[in-house]
């Protein structure tokens, strides 16, 4: 059994990632990635890659979507046209993050924390969409608090004073539009769903796969998940997250090798028109 250095979760400023595509690409070609995939939120801006790298890319992206009340990503693969129902619904998600995100800052200044739009903003570049992870770098920038992870602590995550809620598509509603838009889906780091049981729930919707290497899943987990993939037949992934290095441990994770073909050939079916 040998294991392949992947990373098949990474995220750019093209979405609320902190280095540009070329600097992360650049960290591909360092790290001498065997697979890799950009999983920007709703977005597939930093395609298409650079030609040196094609071969080893496997397209994607990662949605936020709602199931039972509770925020769920879900990584879509195989996808790269971006007049496909799927990405057409994202572009309506993402004009949902910019109001969101004036009520976030309108809740944070009740709370007599002086950050603005244009702040967050400053923190975006191109046209990256907004979210959470700017307004944190935000408030590290003025001094409000010391690192984004106290931002999300005390003002941003579920739950918190400033935490609004995310006008989403559901996960099923995602999951038929990857199908309809000829992707896979895999639910993304499954440690992080709020409710335990949400996993099988999710699953029973048609999912493709579980990415079972992440960085918030300890050996033991991992042995659950991969328990769990194989009694239903499911695709099983890994990687990072990352979307900066002062956040995140930096691109490339080892993954079973026989675990990683089926899901390749897959991507492979996906991309030919025959999955």
């Amino acid at each position: 059994m040998s294991d392949a250095f992947i990373d098949l979760q990474l995220h750019t400023n093209c979405s609320d990632g902190i280095w540009p595509p070329e600097r992360l690409f650049a960290e591909v070609r360092a790290k001498k990635l065997e697979r890799f995939s950009v999983t920007d939120h709703d977005t597939i801006g930093a395609y298409p890659v650079p030609a040196d790298l094609a071969a080893s890319c496997v397209p994607g992206l990662e949605v936020d979507t709602e199931h039972d009340g509770h925020t769920v990503h879900l990584l879509a693969y195989g996808i790269t046209d971006p007049s496909c129902p799927l990405l057409l619904s994202l572009n309506k998600q993402r004009e949902e993050r910019v109001a969101r995100m004036k009520a976030i800052i309108e809740r944070m200044r009740g709370l007599g924390v002086d950050v603005s739009y244009d702040d967050v903003r400053a923190q975006v570049v191109g046209a990256g969409s907004v979210g959470r992870p700017h307004l944190a770098r935000a408030l590290v920038a003025k001094g409000i608090v010391s690192n984004t992870q106290e931002a999300f602590d005390k003002y941003l995550a579920d739950g918190e004073k400033g935490f609004v809620k995310l006008k989403r598509l559901t996960s099923a509603d995602i999951i038929a539009l990857v199908r309809q838009s000829g992707g896979i889906v895999v639910i993304a780091h499954p440690k992080r769903l709020r409710e335990e049981h949400h996993l099988a729930e999710i699953a029973d919707l048609g999912v493709d796969g579980v990415e079972v290497v992440h960085p918030s899943a300890d050996e033991e987990y991992q042995k659950m998940l991969y328990a769990f993939a194989d009694s239903r037949g499911l695709l099983t992934t890994g990687g990072t997250d990352f979307h900066a290095p002062e956040t995140h441990p930096l691109p490339g994770v080892m993954f079973p090798r026989e675990r990683l073909r089926p899901f390749l050939d897959r991507v492979d079916r996906c991309l030919s028109g025959a999955a």
